[in-house]
């Protein structure tokens, strides 16, 4: 039995390792996209297509092996979250994208192109779900420790 719990912790650093190194390179990317714009450094678009595809398989095997190395409340505890906090973020976003006119958004992010006000709406939704899967989260783990 005891065995079985050392190999479950370790199982469940690794996993934790796997998140803060996910949670690093997708900072540095981030700051990456920052210089470069902040340069006027246009990357070719085949190359972000091909450095988003690779970085979308890498995250998914990441997820795979987390999802396989996590213990079952923590399996319960992000199932929870996504479905309640993620799905309730996005239903909250329904009203406000309705509500929201073209002159208050040009007043907000200036003038953009079609496909700027694309990426700002899905950037947007996925904030409110993530908002929302770390509150449920949160308080799932509060309520039962």
């Amino acid at each position: 039995m005891n065995e079985q719990v050392g190999r479950q912790a370790a199982r469940q650093s690794l996993a934790q390792k796997m998140l803060v190194g996910c949670s690093i390179v997708g900072a540095v990317l981030g700051g990456s996209t920052v210089v470069l714009a902040e340069l006027d450094i246009a990357l070719p678009p085949a190359l972000i297509l091909g450095g988003g595809l690779v970085a979308v398989a890498v995250l998914l095997w990441v997820s795979v092996i987390y999802w396989q190395n996590i213990d079952e409340a923590a399996r319960e505890a992000h199932t929870f979250a996504w479905f309640w906090g993620g799905s309730g973020g996005l239903l909250l976003m329904l009203p406000v994208a309705a509500a929201i006119r073209g002159e208050f958004l040009i007043a907000v992010f200036g003038q953009r192109s079609p496909s700027d006000w694309v990426m700002i709406g899905f950037a947007a939704l996925l904030a409110a779900q993530l908002i929302g899967y770390g509150l449920v989260w949160s308080i799932w783990w509060l309520r039962r420790r």
